[in-house]
C-alpha cells in the first residue's frame, strides 16, 4: 500500500483554497542472488555470482503528486530515481555505474484534462513500452528478451563503431502528448526530445570540437488498443546518434515494433516483433568512413500462467543482424527463459528465473554477442553460450 502524505500547511496556504492536492511516496526494493556464466567459441568459461537487484522489478524510490485545478484540469509531477540497493547507490548498482542523474527513471511535470495529457521532462520513449509490456519478464533480470537485450541498436551500433543509442529506454528534454483515457480502449502517445545543441549558420563556422554534437534528438509515437483480453500496440521512433555539421551527414537509429497479448484467464499469451535500422553517412574527423546501413530483426513469444498465489513465466526470443558489407558474418542469437513468482502478499513476492542464450556466427570483429545480462563476465573472445539465474525477493511500498 502506498503511503499518501498530507500536503504541508504552508504549501496549501500558498495555493487556491479550493484546490485539492496530494503527494505520494512510493518505491520498490528488489534483491536477489544471481549467477552468470559465459562461454566463448574456444570453450573457455567465465562465471560470477552476485548479490543483485531488480531481478523481478526495477528497484526505485519516487514522489508523485497531483493538484486538482478545477474544470477537469489537473497539474501533476513525477520524480523517480533508480536504486542500487545491493550496494547502496543511486543507479542500477553493481552491474552499472551509479547514475549522475538523481531522478534518472522519470522526471516530469504535466497538465492533463479532457484533451489528454501534455508531459515535459525525462520519460520513457514510446517504442520501449512494447519491448517491456509484451515481455513476460518485463525486461528485468536474466529473463529479459533477446530483442530488448540488443538495446535498441546499441550493440549493433557498437559493432559498427558508432556511439550508443542513449534514447532506447528513456529520453531527456522531451515534450510528450498522451491521448485521453475515454476513447473506447484506444490509447497513444507522441514524444519529441530536444537535442539542446548549438547550431551555427553557416555550418562551416561550427568549431571543430563541436562537430559531432547532435546526439539526443528523439521523435517517436505509439498507438494501441486495449479492451477485454486483447492488448495490441504499434510504435516507431527515430534517434539521432550524432551529426557532423561541417563535414555533413549523420548517424541515426530507427526502431519500429508491434506487440500484442491475449489473456485467456488460465493463460496469457504475448508476443512482439521489432526491427532496428542503423544508418550513417558521417564524415568523421579522422577521415572518411564508408556509409553504414545495418539492421537487426527480432521477435519474442511468451506466456504467463497463474498458479494459486503465484505466476509461471516463460519466453522464447530471437534476434539477428544484417551488417551489410561491414562484416563477414551476420550474427544471430536465441534465448530461452523460464521463471516463477510466488506472491506472499500484494506487496511482497519471491521469484526465481533461469535463462539460456545461444549465439551463432558471432566470432567476427563485428559480432554483437548477447549474454543473459549486460555487464556479465567476459571469457575472452566472442561469447557463444550464456546462462544464468536469479533468486530473489521484491517488496513494494
Amino acid at each position: 500500500m502506498k503511503k499518501s502524505l498530507v500536503a504541508l500547511a504552508a504549501l496549501a496556504a500558498a495555493g487556491a483554497a479550493s484546490a485539492q492536492s496530494s503527494v505520494t511516496l512510493f518505491g520498490i526494493v528488489d534483491a536477489g542472488i544471481s549467477y552468470y556464466e559465459n562461454e566463448n567459441y574456444a570453450g573457455t568459461k567465465a562465471s560470477r555470482t552476485d548479490l543483485s537487484n531488480s531481478g523481478y522489478n526495477s528497484s526505485r524510490i519516487g514522489f508523485r503528486g497531483t493538484e486538482d485545478l478545477g474544470g477537469g484540469l489537473a497539474a501533476s509531477f513525477w520524480l523517480e530515481a533508480a536504486l542500487g540497493n545491493d550496494v547502496g547507490t543511486a543507479g542500477a548498482g553493481n552491474l552499472s555505474t551509479a547514475s549522475s542523474q538523481l531522478f534518472n527513471r522519470r522526471s516530469t511535470v504535466s497538465l492533463s484534462g479532457r484533451f489528454g495529457e501534455v508531459r515535459l521532462g525525462r520519460d520513457y520513449v514510446p517504442t520501449f513500452w512494447n519491448d517491456t509490456v509484451f515481455d513476460p519478464f518485463g525486461t528485468n533480470g536474466v529473463g529479459t528478451n533477446a530483442v530488448s537485450s540488443t538495446g535498441g541498436g546499441t550493440l549493433l551500433g557498437n559493432a559498427l563503431g558508432l556511439a550508443n543509442n542513449s534514447n532506447y529506454v528513456r529520453a531527456n528534454n522531451t515534450v510528450g502528448y498522451f491521448l485521453p483515457a475515454n476513447l473506447g480502449g484506444f490509447y497513444g502517445q507522441f514524444m519529441y526530445g530536444l537535442p539542446e545543441r548549438v547550431e551555427f549558420d553557416p555550418a562551416a563556422a561550427t568549431p571543430a570540437t563541436t562537430t559531432l554534437t547532435f546526439d539526443g534528438r528523439y521523435v517517436g509515437g505509439r498507438f494501441g488498443y486495449a479492451n477485454g483480453p486483447l492488448d495490441v500496440a504499434i510504435a516507431y521512433g527515430e534517434n539521432v546518434i550524432t551529426r557532423n555539421f561541417q563535414g555533413g551527414g549523420r548517424a541515426e537509429s530507427k526502431i519500429g515494433n508491434l506487440g500484442a497479448s491475449w489473456d485467456f484467464g488460465f493463460l496469457k499469451l504475448m508476443g512482439e516483433y521489432n526491427q532496428t535500422d542503423v544508418t550513417s553517412d558521417v564524415l568523421f574527423p579522422t577521415g572518411a568512413r564508408p556509409s553504414i546501413d545495418a539492421s537487426s530483426k527480432g521477435y519474442l513469444i511468451g506466456a504467463t500462467v497463474p498458479v494459486g498465489p503465484g505466476l509461471i513465466r516463460a519466453s522464447y526470443s530471437y534476434t539477428d543482424y544484417d551488417l551489410g558489407n561491414n562484416a563477414a558474418d551476420d550474427p544471430s542469437a536465441q534465448k530461452f527463459a523460464i521463471g516463477y513468482v510466488h506472491n506472499l502478499s500484494k506487496r511482497t513476492a519471491l521469484y526465481a528465473t533461469a535463462a539460456y542464450v545461444k549465439n551463432k556466427d558471432n566470432n567476427s570483429p563485428a559480432g554483437a554477442a548477447l549474454s543473459v545480462v549486460t555487464g556479465g563476465p567476459t571469457p575472452g573472445g566472442a561469447i557463444e553460450k550464456s546462462m544464468g539465474y536469479d533468486f530473489g525477493i521484491r517488496h513494494s511500498f
